[in-house]
């Protein structure tokens, strides 16, 4: 049996596009109420009928709790699969797909499933009775979760709705503070320094993301998740207009992870605006060798942190830029014409 887990507040307006996205493919919805004050309840009673259940959960300002709440909740129904699905999320099915012939057909604890552009994937679906618990008070993460035990799962996406800028900076805002408490309580690990970087990043509070983004790479967790510390850390340099340092931290996320094919974009292009053009050609010609337009970059595995233009177009448009700096007109037009193809290759990659 396959179980939605839903956690909501006073989201009347979104929450019943969110149930029918994933109606027809589940057996039940459970719907966890951690403190609605609207006719929430009467929207999930109305969109998902006698698939509802309802289960109550007070708000502790700790995602990880509630998760694995909902976890233990799907479980209890008799779920042998539970499909996370916050109310801002809506799952979107190939015409011919069929979520419990996937399922039944997969030996995996977790399955992945990527946002609806392929930029990144999260952790969706997990196999009951749980063997990982969610571990974090915002932006949690699965705990116990293996390589061989995980599938990402194609034939589903997730869109996200988004958020207004008053309730971008809210969330951040939030972020922030839980973040600097809990990263003082777990000094060693890697994962909640990127993400106290990235909250301070959307604010535009730069210095202190990049001592985030520093600290998560020096810790060394995840290579993927260092890496993309380091490429935190060097877009931060590019707002502040620090176009060598940015350099420094884009070849330091190369020694963490080489086959980041971002980093090597990103460098050739603060290399480009730091007129040092000798490099933004030798960095860009690097990223191209790991792409994924002409480059290598799909034998790569990816879990998530992507930035598609970096992969496919974003090295050929440094080129061209940079070789009409240089005064090689032919050169330039050859970079153009590649710049186009490789947007044209990403778009269908997206479509796909």
């Amino acid at each position: 049996m396959i179980v939605s887990t839903t956690l909501t507040g006073s989201n009347a307006k979104i929450i019943g596009d969110a149930l029918a996205s994933v109606l027809q493919q589940v057996n039940r919805c459970i719907v966890i109420d951690t403190g609605a004050q609207d006719d929430t309840i009467d929207v999930a009673r109305r969109v998902a009928g006698d698939k509802l259940l309802l289960r109550e959960f007070p708000w502790k300002n700790d995602f990880a709790a509630a998760r694995n709440f909902a976890l233990d909740a799907a479980a209890e129904a008799g779920a042998t699969w539970g499909v996370t699905l916050d109310t801002d999320e809506r799952l979107l099915f190939d015409r011919e797909f069929d979520l419990a012939r996937a399922l039944a057909r997969t030996e995996a604890q977790v399955c992945m499933v990527d946002d609806d552009v392929r930029s990144y994937s999260k952790e969706r679906i997990v196999r009951l009775p749980a063997t990982v618990r969610w571990e974090g008070p915002t932006h949690e993460c699965l705990m116990g979760r293996t390589t061989a035990g995980t599938l990402n799962l194609r034939g589903v996406r997730f869109h996200e709705l988004p958020k207004d800028p008053a309730g971008i900076r809210r969330k951040f805002e939030r972020d922030v503070a839980i973040l600097k408490r809990y990263t003082k309580q777990h000094a060693k690990q890697a994962r909640w320094f990127y993400y106290l970087g990235a909250s301070h990043k959307h604010l535009g509070e730069f210095a202190a993301a990049i001592a985030a983004f520093q600290a998560c790479a020096e810790l060394r967790g995840w290579d993927e998740e260092g890496a993309w510390a380091c490429y935190g850390a060097a877009e931060c340099c590019c707002s502040l207009l620090r176009w060598l340092d940015a350099v420094q931290f884009c070849a330091a996320g190369l020694a963490i992870r080489p086959a980041t094919a971002e980093l090597a974009w990103l460098a050739g292009f603060a290399a480009y605006k730091a007129q040092r053009y000798d490099d933004a050609v030798a960095w860009s010609n690097m990223a191209i060798a790991n792409g994924l337009f002409r480059g290598r970059g799909a034998q790569f595995e990816r879990i998530g942190f992507r930035h598609l233009p970096g992969l496919y177009e974003g090295p050929f448009d440094v080129l061209r830029w940079t070789y009409q700096a240089l005064g090689n007109g032919k050169a330039a037009a050859e970079a153009l014409r590649d710049y186009e193809r490789a947007q044209r290759a990403r778009a269908a990659a997206q479509a796909t």
